[in-house]
């Protein structure tokens, strides 16, 4: 798969994240977007490519992800999750976007990019 072609669609939601980087650092970052395969988190840390780390969204759990890509305002990761994991992040995103529509009365944003 290219690296700037994504394979599922990505949401945009009104949540932070928090980035833990390693055992002793962790920061609370801007949720850009959120897709079944990875994440895109505002921030000014500048991780390398291929650096792991573990990305927390309340509404979502918790998951191991590896940067995909680092841009100036933003680090994209890539989950590093099973199938069923996979599925069962999918199925809460949609039911947090259907929350946030009903909150809202609107719909929630969704955009084809890549992480």
């Amino acid at each position: 798969m290219d690296s700037d072609r994504r394979d599922l669609p990505r949401w945009q939601l009104a949540e932070d994240a928090t980035l833990i980087l390693d055992a002793d650092y962790d920061v609370r970052c801007s949720l850009r977007d959120v897709s079944g395969s990875g994440i895109a988190i505002e921030t000014d840390l500048k991780p390398e490519v291929g650096d792991e780390a573990i990305v927390y969204v309340r509404s979502l759990g918790r998951f191991k992800a590896r940067v995909a890509r680092v841009a100036k305002d933003h680090v994209a990761f890539r989950f590093m999750i099973e199938n069923e994991r996979q599925i069962v992040l999918l199925e809460r995103l949609e039911r947090r976007l259907v929350l946030e529509k009903e909150k809202n009365g609107g719909a929630a944003s969704s955009q084809d990019a890549s992480v």
